[in-house]
């Protein structure tokens, strides 16, 4: 059984006293550099292979060209981050393909941030494949219909890649999966998808099997000698899908995990476990999942078993859920009769802290999402969903229209940067930098143990408390 007193139950950003903590833990230590930030979780936080590199301004919201999100993200330039002086909509024309040993920093995004939907591409707006140490924060993924069918559109599509992690990502209008995660004779391993919105995907929209509006599908395959594990599910917010709430496989390689989520008004279904990869092994705790107006009557259970393979075998360890129709609170099965059978007391360790489920509505959306500290990303969209979910109101819907399409984005200029560096003058400032003279972005900050970007890219995100944000 999982110990769950034995876990910690950290709150969502750290705080002041935090930061003491910290110091002691980054100071003269190879531990601060085994994680890719400060409360990275998951399998996939070891995604640290972009550190030490080069910084990549982001100045325009064209599709490519320089200065672009596509010219960062996707050259094989080696270690790098990619920080904007822009912000708004970037529309697209074919998928970016993101590369190795890169951090997508969203949160250095002016305004109210960086949205992504598709023009005329007929792919993910974003496709992580045969990449490792990516990390991707704090955007906004929102294709839409895009080109042609749409059996191809996910909001993020992660294909035979390894130490991967994926964090306040708000991820909305996607005709197939919202999330998938796939392999294709590779290998799909160490990821985290964490603290991330994963709404309003689209339902009879231009997909060719007709009703498709998904969450998140967990090793999908093709092809032979493929290996899918070491996944982590944690602290994301699902809302209005039809199914897949989520849809999970895995192999030999090692277990799934779904910590700490909230899944609100499925139509058809929450949970689908399956052994159609091979050997699955898959933990469910500390979840919340909630009927709401799109589900059937009666409402499915959170976690439904399908073992169809008679070589494959599947477990199941499912500690601490609660699920209930959302409006009256009554509460409804957790365990199908299948998943009942497959469950198991006794798994392996889990990757991230698990906090008390009855504590989720209010503790996820504080944070969940591309959501920053100073609440300046948190744009309409988002909170019609989190208003849904508090409310206990809203639906699966077809069209973007039904929720009055992609906001706006709030335009603000980026802070200064006098010397070029990459760091605003007011970091500089009140890190005792001179914003007049270009620093080692890699040199360690004092008072926090991490390197000076490190340092500016934490605080930005809420991961730590720190001057001049």
């Amino acid at each position: 059984m999982v110990d769950l007193a034995a876990l910690s139950d950290r709150p969502a950003r750290l705080t002041a006293a935090g930061l003491c903590l910290l110091l002691g833990w980054a100071a003269g230590s190879a531990v601060a550099q085994d994680i890719a930030f400060p409360g990275a979780e998951g399998f996939g936080k070891g995604a640290t292979g972009w550190r030490g590199g080069k910084l990549v301004e982001v100045t325009t919201l064209a599709d490519k060209g320089r200065g672009s999100l596509r010219d960062c993200a996707e050259k094989t330039q080696g270690p790098r981050i990619c920080v904007f002086r822009v912000n708004g909509t970037i529309e697209l024309d074919s998928p970016i393909m993101v590369g190795s040993q890169v951090y997508v920093a969203g949160q250095t995004a002016p305004g109210s941030g960086i949205q992504i939907r598709l023009r005329e591409a007929d792919h993910s707006p974003l496709i992580v494949k045969e990449a490792q140490d990516v990390v991707i924060r704090f955007l906004k993924l929102r294709p839409g219909e895009g080109a042609g069918q749409g059996n191809t559109v996910d909001a993020l599509t992660v294909e035979d890649a390894s130490r991967v992690y994926l964090g306040n990502l708000s991820m909305a209008f996607a005709p197939d999966e919202t999330f998938n995660v796939h392999v294709s004779g590779g290998v799909a391993s160490d990821i985290t998808l964490a603290d991330s919105l994963l709404a309003f995907s689209l339902d009879n929209a231009n997909h060719p099997d007709g009703a498709h509006s998904k969450g998140a599908l967990v090793c999908s395959t093709e092809g032979k000698g493929y290996d899918c594990g070491r996944i982590t599910l944690w602290r994301n917010i699902f809302a209005h899908h039809r199914d897949r709430m989520p849809d999970l496989k895995a192999t030999d390689i090692g277990p799934v995990e779904v910590i700490n989520n909230i899944f609100y008004d499925p139509i058809s279904q929450f949970g689908e476990f399956y052994d159609l990869a091979g050997n699955a092994r898959i933990s469910y705790v500390g979840n919340l999942a909630m009927a709401g107006p799109s589900t059937v009557d009666p409402p499915p259970e959170a976690v439904q078993v399908f073992d169809w393979v008679p070589d494959h075998l599947i477990s199941v360890i499912a500690e601490q859920n609660l699920s209930r129709y959302c409006k009256s609170g009554q509460p409804l099965a957790i365990l199908s009769p299948s998943a009942l059978i497959h469950e198991i007391r006794n798994g392996p360790p889990l990757s991230a802290p698990v906090m008390d489920p009855g504590r989720l509505p209010e503790e996820l959306p504080r944070t969940t999402g591309d959501a920053l500290p100073d609440r300046s990303h948190r744009d309409e969209l988002d909170k019609t969903a989190l208003r849904n979910l508090a409310r206990c109101q809203g639906k699966v819907i077809d069209s973007v229209d039904q929720v009055e399409g992609w906001p706006d984005p709030v335009l603000r200029p980026a802070a200064p940067d006098g010397d070029g560096d990459g760091l605003p003058d007011p970091y500089e400032t009140s890190n005792g930098l001179d914003p007049q003279k270009a620093d080692d972005i890699w040199a360690i900050n004092p008072a926090s143990g991490l390197s000076q970007v490190e340092t500016w890219l934490a605080g930005l995100a809420g991961d730590i408390e720190a001057p001049g944000q």
